[in-house]
């Protein structure tokens, strides 16, 4: 059961059970975020409205619209709520503020590692794909229907995903644990979140995209802990998806997808933490990862019961 948030003598909130114990915190944000934006999929949306109308433009709008609803539910009304944050009033904009929504303290440093990843990402996976033949690049392949509604799709993971694990998890566990293993477990409840994924792609499939994921969410959560900003993360998680959708042969023969898998998994997160530390560096901002400041939560108070 999840406790109430009272609140003390002193003018601070008691945090909730969940709040005040972030590694079963972070299980429930897992397994929300996951039902919520697999929802569609495991009533058999696509595949029951495909048998009848077919897989049409309008059909891929209202399940995106759904898997929307879905994260708003998840992420800014039920998550909130559990956590205590909708004790204090006006709670929204500081909800907001405790996923790191904003710009971060150095707005350069974040825009520079978001573009130094996402350069990274792109020589990686253009390259590769150049050398192992699985670009697609060609008018008959982009002009599938199916093809460029990636583009507005994958907004829904890289907006809910984000703030719900590089936002609000990544933040609860900074509160209690060092911040390298805060960014570390968010990265790997990450990983198990995509799980979810057995519902629509065979099992090895999801076992290689939840490893890229934990690795990859172990990236994006140090360029977050580094820049103060959930930003980066959000661009990076929707830069991803669209790259590999939109010019990658989605029938990867083996060995091309063992290349490009090792690649994204190894070659880019490692990358992008040293180009991260080293944007840091450069513009003045090196310091040890350091836990979110106080002054947006404060209405939270530190429990280590």
């Amino acid at each position: 059961m999840v406790a109430q948030t009272r609140l003390e003598p002193n003018g601070t909130l008691e945090p909730t059970w969940l709040a005040a114990h972030p590694l079963a915190g972070s299980a429930v944000i897992t397994v929300l975020t996951g039902l919520g934006l697999q929802l569609t999929h495991l009533v058999d949306f696509e595949e029951r409205m495909s048998s009848v109308v077919g897989w049409t433009l309008w059909l891929q709008i209202i399940d995106f619209g759904f898997r929307n609803i879905f994260g708003v539910l998840v992420v800014l009304i039920i998550l909130p709520y559990l956590f205590g944050h909708v004790r204090n009033r006006p709670w929204f904009v500081r909800y907001l503020r405790y996923m790191r929504l904003s710009s971060g303290s150095n707005p350069r440093l974040t825009a520079a590692a978001t573009a130094a990843s996402a350069l990274i990402l792109a020589a990686l996976v253009i390259g590769l794909g150049m050398a192992t033949g699985a670009l697609k690049v060609g008018p008959a392949f982009w002009g599938e229907d199916s093809r460029w509604f990636i583009l507005i799709l994958a907004l829904v993971p890289a907006l809910w995903e984000e703030l719900a694990f590089r936002g609000l998890m990544l933040t609860n566990l900074q509160r209690r644990y060092r911040p390298w293993m805060a960014v570390v477990l968010t990265g790997g409840f990450f990983g198990l979140m995509h799980f979810s994924n057995l519902v629509i792609r065979e099992p090895q499939q999801v076992v290689a995209e939840v490893m890229m994921a934990t690795a990859v969410g172990i990236a994006w959560g140090y360029v977050v802990a580094k820049t103060g900003s959930v930003v980066p993360a959000m661009v990076l998680h929707y830069f991803i998806n669209v790259l590999i959708g939109l010019t990658l042969d989605p029938e990867l023969d083996e060995a091309a997808s063992a290349v490009v898998f090792g690649s994204v998994t190894i070659v880019y997160p490692v990358v992008t933490i040293i180009a991260t530390w080293w944007l840091a560096r450069s513009m003045g901002r090196h310091r040890p990862l350091a836990a979110p400041s106080e002054e947006p939560t404060r209405e939270l108070s530190r429990s280590t019961s």
